[in-house]
């Protein structure tokens, strides 16, 4: 898959959390140092400006429980749309705080058993902050993250989801 492919899903789903919140985010595209980054590593720029997304996100949906409530199905999509293997964990912790360990579980069951491949890969991804120990949901997470990987043509998504 395709690394455009997934900072365009993931930013598309940020900017329809922040557009549900109210929420703006500054233009970083006048940033001297960014544009450099990102002539040496091509996407930078577009990383870069969904970093600030998720962090406003965060700190809005972090103070506002109500807000964090309310959107809980578009910070779900936007945590299912974020591949990177640290930032998910920002996304978690309003799940987890509005929704509970138990139902962010079984969602990112669903996701890997249900999701497209981005949906199972960042489903993965996010398992680790969704304070998961051992018993029934850890295993069924095990089976289907198994399953989806037997399953997989893609050897990018096939390597994320093996265990």
């Amino acid at each position: 898959m395709e690394q455009h492919v997934r900072l365009d899903a993931q930013e598309a789903a940020l900017d329809a959390l922040l557009e549900a919140l109210g929420e703006a985010v500054g233009d970083t595209s006048q940033d001297d140092r960014v544009a450099r980054l990102d002539a040496q590593a091509p996407g930078y720029a577009q990383y870069h400006r969904i970093g600030h997304k998720r962090q406003a996100a965060y700190r809005r949906l972090s103070a506002d429980r109500a807000a964090a409530h309310h959107c809980y199905p578009l910070v779900l999509a936007a945590l299912l749309a974020d591949d990177d293997p640290s930032s998910p964990r920002w996304l978690a912790q309003v799940l987890l705080t509005v929704g509970g360990r138990r139902r962010l579980q079984e969602e990112l069951v669903a996701a890997v058993e249900g999701g497209d491949p981005l949906r199972q890969v960042c489903a993965v991804g996010a398992w680790r902050w969704a304070d998961a120990g051992d018993g029934p949901v850890a295993e069924r997470f095990l089976a289907v993250r198994r399953e989806a990987a037997e399953r997989c043509v893609d050897p990018w998504v096939r390597e994320r989801l093996a265990d």
